[in-house]
Order: structure tokens, then C-alpha cells, then sequence
């Protein structure tokens, strides 16, 4: 399959779908959170935990996080959190199971350094913790808070979770939220992953999933439409699903 940006120019303006594709995209969980809560932490924290597990199967990891959101968290992330309920989840799951390699202990790691960092600065949003910070310093702390979890080094691996977050609370057009307005699109990073490094290798001459390369790749979405890069993340997947 060749990559090119005539090719998901089209896909993107003629193929993508938004109720078909938050059908099976994890992201469509964070559309059913939003049913039940208009609250902006909830929504957040919410996303942030879809994103943190989304690896693998799509159909397993939508399973995982409506449990998640829905079991665990009665649909109120923030509360879940910040009250420190957290430490009472899980409590049945199998092998201390949370999702995949995610165990109970990692999880309740994680959620305990939001907390500390939320009820330290004295932000009741995470946009109001991170709205001083440009997106390298957003991607370099979460990907500590998140450590736990495993979701990669900031200015070593591509951080692709954490990139596919911020690419929901920042771009404004669908299926992305827009939630986060001290933020600009235009300087959001490409969502690598292996998948993506081979799909788009002879583009960028590179071979790897490594931050250099979705540098690499974000430069060249840059260059065809510097104010909305990352549409191009959305029409490559649209690509992939449609053959």
C-alpha cells in the first residue's frame, strides 16, 4: 500500500465516517463517558485511561475500558481518582489482570501520581495543570505519570498513546474533542506505531517506531497542511480499515 498525501487527502474528504469509525475505535468509549458526564476532569482523566491501554485488539480494548470507565469508575474518572477509590478497583480481576500486561498494582501506580500531581498544583482540570507547559512538556510528564504502565520515554520511543491523547483533547475536528484550548493542532505530534512505522516507511526512509521517526512523520504532515497535521493520522487509519 503506498502512502501518499493525493491518497489520504481523498480518503480523508470522501471515506472517513464518524459514527462508523467511534463504532470501533477506543476513542468511542470517551463518547459514551461523555453521556453520562459533562464534567471536564472526568472527561480527561477518562480519555487518558482509554489511550493508556489502547494496544492490541480493538474490539478487547473497548471491552477493557468500558469496564474501566464504566464498572470501576461508575463513569466519574475524576472522583475515581482524587478520592482515592482507585485502591479498593480491580479487586476481582483475574491474575491482578487490569488489561494485557497492565496489573492492578501498575494501574493504582498510575492513578496515584495524578492524584499527587493534581492535588500538589491545585488544579481541578488537567488543562489547568498543563496549560503553562508546551506539548514536549506535556508528552514528557505523562509519559512519567505513566510510567507504570509502560507507555514510553519521552525523546526515545514514540510515546504513541500519549500522542493519540493529544491528539483527542487538542484537534478540533472530529473524531478528536477539541476540549483543550491553550493548545494548538498545528503543533501536535504523529501517532507512530509499528503499524504506522511500515505503512509510511518509504516516506520517511525509516524503519523503526522511535521518536525520531514520528519527528520525522509529523514534519512531513506538517509540510501538507500546517494547520491541521494530524488529519492525516485520522485518513491513515481510514486507509488501513478500508483497504
Amino acid at each position: 500500500m503506498k502512502i501518499t498525501k493525493e491518497r489520504l487527502d481523498r480518503s480523508y474528504a470522501e471515506t472517513f465516517n464518524i459514527d462508523s469509525f467511534l463504532q470501533v475505535d477506543p476513542c468511542g468509549i470517551v463518547y459514551e463517558l461523555k453521556e453520562h458526564t459533562d464534567n471536564l476532569l472526568d472527561i480527561e482523566l477518562g480519555a487518558l485511561f482509554v489511550a493508556m491501554i489502547s494496544w492490541g485488539n480493538r474490539k478487547a480494548i473497548r471491552s477493557a475500558a468500558r469496564r474501566m470507565l464504566g464498572v470501576e469508575m461508575k463513569w466519574r474518572p475524576g472522583a475515581f481518582v482524587m478520592s482515592g477509590a482507585y485502591r479498593d478497583s480491580y479487586m476481582d480481576a483475574r491474575n491482578n489482570c487490569v488489561y494485557r500486561t497492565l496489573n492492578r498494582d501498575a494501574f493504582i501506580l498510575v492513578c496515584e501520581n495524578i492524584q499527587r500531581a493534581l492535588a500538589s498544583s491545585g488544579c481541578s482540570t488537567l488543562e489547568g495543570y498543563f496549560a503553562s507547559r508546551n506539548i514536549d512538556g506535556i508528552i514528557r510528564e505523562l509519559s512519567v505519570w505513566l510510567k507504570p504502565a509502560r507507555l514510553g520515554t519521552f525523546g526515545t520511543s514514540a510515546c504513541k498513546r500519549i500522542c493519540m491523547y493529544l491528539r483527542w483533547m487538542i484537534r478540533t475536528q472530529a473524531p478528536d474533542l477539541g476540549l483543550w484550548r491553550n493548545h494548538s493542532q498545528r503543533d501536535l505530534y504523529a501517532v507512530m506505531d509499528v503499524h504506522v512505522c511500515r505503512l509510511t516507511a518509504e516516506l520517511t526512509g525509516m524503519n523503526q517506531a522511535s521518536w525520531k521517526n514520528c519527528c520525522r512523520l509529523t514534519q512531513i504532515f506538517r509540510s501538507w497542511d500546517a494547520a491541521d497535521p494530524l488529519k492525516y493520522d485520522v485518513a491513515l487509519m481510514t486507509v488501513v480499515d478500508n483497504g
